[in-house]
């Protein structure tokens, strides 16, 4: 019942938010716009803002946020938009060169996790891939995906009065089919014994979902996308995943890696299906309820 739920949820959401419109989609004139740095974003915006503004993402889906190239295109982009939406905590910090060559400023940013702990009581992670950082992906969480959500409808009621009716009525369908997939996921997780609840990811992105659902990130396989792990860190991930008793190692869709499969030889583990963590893919993680689904039934499935 519970997953027919979820499979009712996704076919309405797909006409409430649609996904992340892509590049070529246009607008009127006078339609608030909104350019986001992700398709997770993107959608999130969707989710928030239904069909009251124009949304479009600089970083294609199944594209890596961390190693992206911006181009002279995108500065164009961002000149046109009324709301410009990044991350922050360094996960996107490109886009500030956008935003100063295209004439904007802070007034027309909206970093999804700033101030959030002064604002909702949440808790950031440290960033084991940068010394003293914060660990930016806080929509792996559902609650944190919540809280983008609220927070982009919130900024957009304020900016377009006249937008925050229609604004009102997206926010709350879409927090309310994050709540309902949090709530299924939450349960899932619970029927695992928890000495079977450990992981071992590709990079440090899933630090707030492991929370969530009370699991062990037994360790990652590189410190920061873009950068081959040690000999001496690979053999300390090989000597704790024996330890531990984990039994498969997960990649992720948008930064393939050899590391894995070297790791994976050496401990007979296994190396399953890749993880979605700052891009949408193809269907069903093609939104965010899609990947956040994905990613747990794919996790759920090595635990059983």
């Amino acid at each position: 019942m519970r997953r027919l739920l979820f499979v009712l949820l996704m076919a309405l959401s797909a006409g409430a938010c649609g996904g992340a419109p892509n590049a070529s989609a246009t607008a009127p004139n006078d339609t608030y716009r909104v350019i986001t740095t992700t398709s997770v974003f993107a959608d999130l915006a969707k989710m928030a803002l239904g069909d009251a503004a124009y949304i479009e993402s600089i970083v294609p889906a199944g594209i890596d946020v961390h190693t992206f190239q911006p181009s002279p295109s995108d500065v164009e982009k961002i000149q046109s938009a009324d709301l410009i939406i990044a991350n922050g905590l360094g996960l996107d910090g490109w886009i500030g060169s956008l935003i100063e060559a295209s004439g904007k400023g802070d007034v027309d940013t909206l970093l999804l996790s700033g101030g959030l702990d002064q604002e909702s009581g949440w808790v950031y992670l440290s960033n084991a891939e940068t010394s003293g950082a914060l660990d930016p992906h806080i929509w792996l969480d559902p609650k944190g995906g919540i809280l983008y959500v609220q927070r982009i409808a919130d900024r957009v009621s304020r900016d377009a009065p006249d937008l925050a009716t229609r604004i009102a009525v997206s926010s709350a369908y879409g927090v309310n089919s994050i709540a309902a997939v949090d709530q299924d996921l939450a349960a899932e997780f619970a029927a695992i014994e928890l000495s079977r609840r450990k992981i071992v990811t590709m990079h440090d992105a899933f630090g707030y979902f492991a929370r969530a659902y009370d699991i062990k990130i037994v360790g990652v396989a590189v410190a920061a996308p873009g950068q081959d792990p040690s000999a001496q860190e690979i053999r300390a991930l090989i000597d704790a995943i024996r330890a531990a008793g984990v039994t498969a190692l997960f990649s992720e869709v948008q930064l393939p890696s050899k590391v894995l499969d070297q790791i994976a030889a050496e401990t007979g583990t296994t190396v399953l299906q890749d993880l979605y963590s700052d891009a949408l893919g193809a269907a069903p993680a093609d939104s965010y309820l899609g990947l956040m689904r994905t990613n747990a039934d794919a996790i759920l499935g090595a635990m059983q």
